[in-house]
């Protein structure tokens, strides 16, 4: 046998590790790496979302669709503006492991859901975005771990709190669902809306988010040029029967499947 077999194979196993890793788009899919902030503009790619395009303009958009329901949240949270006003100026979208390309000025969003979430918080809440990456880029497990840490009533020393019931979130709530013992690390969304208990499933609260993925249900990537990337769409979050958060239903509302079952699903509040 070639001594040179072994090798390649090694090399190969490298590369496909590289290539899978990051935030999941679905459960069971991506995982999560470190982000890398930019502002130039290079090509990339793409992902869907709900059930309708959405105009991003908080005009007069009826209540019913994306923008409607967008544009009618009340919330002083800096994490949910952030989010909000760059699903508004987007322009171009996709879904992407770094190098990310986000340009403000271009309306350019070229990320993963890790990416997201860390270019929202370092402009919304600095302070904690350093605290979680404590001086490197944060990663999907060291939000976890931050998160976990926090006091569901107390604000820790930058202001933050845990949240511990879907039914209990809030718009600019930042929640992961980790998945380390698989080459996916899981996935990371913003609530953009107000929490609903499914009254066809109980076990399933349904509410709207922004993240960088595919499409959820009734979701601004459904139809949209850019199918995949930032964008807003419904998520089903799991409870037990104490209210606690057990796993997920991608498509909320819409799942067939008994859902994402997994206990590592926490979320965070920017609490000032």
């Amino acid at each position: 046998m070639d001594s040179r077999f072994p090798a390649v194979c090694l090399l190969l196993l490298l590369v496909l590790l590289a290539v899978f890793s990051g935030c999941t788009s679905s459960p069971s899919q991506q995982g999560a790496t470190a982000p890398v902030r930019e502002t130039s503009v290079t090509p990339e790619k793409t992902i869907p979302a709900g059930a309708e395009t959405v105009s991003h303009t908080s005009g007069a958009s009826p209540v019913g669709s994306i923008a409607g329901q967008l544009a009618a949240v009340r919330s002083d949270n800096a994490v949910w503006r952030e989010a909000y006003r760059m699903f508004l100026n987007m322009k171009s979208t996709e879904y992407v492991h770094p190098p990310y390309t986000v340009n403000d000025a271009l309306g350019i969003y070229k990320f993963d859901c890790l990416g997201f979430v860390d270019h929202v918080l370092m402009n919304a809440d600095p302070a904690v975005y350093k605290e979680i990456g404590r001086g490197a880029n944060p990663t999907i497990e060291s939000y976890a771990g931050y998160f976990n840490k926090l006091d569901t009533k107390i604000p820790d020393t930058v202001g933050w709190i845990k949240v511990a019931h879907p039914v209990d979130l809030q718009p600019g709530d930042i929640c992961l669902w980790l998945k380390p013992t698989t080459l996916d690390t899981g996935h990371m969304w913003i609530i953009a809306g107000t929490p609903e208990v499914n009254p066809k499933r109980g076990d399933e609260v349904l509410i709207r988010i922004f993240d960088a993925s595919v499409a959820h249900s009734d979701d601004s990537r459904t139809g949209s040029e850019y199918k995949t990337g930032l964008g807003s769409g419904i998520l089903g979050m799991m409870k037990d029967g104490d209210g606690n958060l057990i796993g997920l239903y991608w498509e909320g509302g819409l799942s067939t499947a008994d859902g994402e079952k997994d206990t590592t699903i926490v979320c965070g509040r920017r609490n000032k």
